[in-house]
């Protein structure tokens, strides 16, 4: 078979048509590297290795192209290379091939990952190992690297959310002490650390919200309960709200006077 003609297709791909009628898209680099501008002749075992190195080449441009937007995780890579249809040899190959040429490196990419969530997000310790066990990662790379972080970082990091949080949350104490452990839980952080660290905070209902949940009640139940049955009524409503007894009390003797 001879190359009749090139045409390019694209900035760095041509379309090499053949005296068979046949056509082939190759990389410019492969064009250039097979000496195909000078050496015109081919056999099927040639055109059959030109279509293994186009192969190579179009998933290492992939992969280049994908790492150099951020840094990724080998298993990041491998997924991505498989849902764009590489074969499941030639994305190892790849792989390989990069890590030698160290553009791949899932402990480079863990040490990145753990400072990056850490210090520009609300993320904390817990939640970027599930993160990065979910891409992947070894178990020990990232124990390795999450025991890194100081503990004092983490201590202040949940003192500065919390106090933003407790601030924009108008609940009952006990309701707003539930959720602070169930979000900052949610957000990776240690109960033990939490429960700490919220202790330093006094948490006083709303008293604005109280004041209207009680009101509700009794007017709603003072007709069915009398004296002091209402009062005992309410107080186990608004106890279930999350109250402290002790605000409930204050609440019940302020409008009872």
């Amino acid at each position: 078979m001879k190359i009749l003609k090139f045409k390019k297709v694209s900035k760095n791909k041509y379309k090499l048509f053949l005296d068979n009628d046949e056509s082939i898209t190759l990389y410019e680099e492969i064009i250039i590297k097979n000496n195909l501008l000078i050496s015109k002749t081919l056999d099927k075992d040639v055109l059959d290795d030109l279509i293994n190195q186009n192969n190579e080449f179009y998933a290492y441009d992939l992969a280049i192209n994908y790492i150099s937007i951020r840094v990724r995780s080998i298993k990041e890579l491998r997924d991505y290379l498989l849902k764009k249809g590489i074969s499941i040899n030639e994305v190892e190959k790849t792989i390989k091939r990069l890590i030698k040429e160290n553009y791949l490196n899932d402990r480079k990419f863990t040490e990145l990952f753990v400072n990056d969530q850490f210090k520009l997000t609300n993320k904390g310790p817990l939640k970027i190992k599930k993160e990065l066990l979910a891409h992947g990662i070894d178990l020990d790379v990232i124990n390795e690297q999450i025991e890194r972080i100081d503990k004092l970082s983490v201590e202040k990091k949940i003192s500065k959310l919390l106090e933003r949080y407790i601030k924009t949350k108008r609940e009952s104490s006990g309701n707003l002490k539930l959720k602070v452990v169930t979000y900052f839980c949610n957000l990776g952080y240690e109960k033990d650390m939490i429960l700490d660290k919220l202790s330093n905070y006094e948490i006083k209902s709303d008293e604005i919200k109280l004041k209207r949940d009680y009101e509700r009640l009794y007017n709603k139940y003072k007709d069915k309960y009398q004296g002091n049955n209402l009062f005992y009524f309410i107080s186990q409503k608004l106890y279930s709200k999350g109250y402290t007894s002790s605000d409930i009390a204050n609440v019940i003797r302020i409008n009872n006077n």
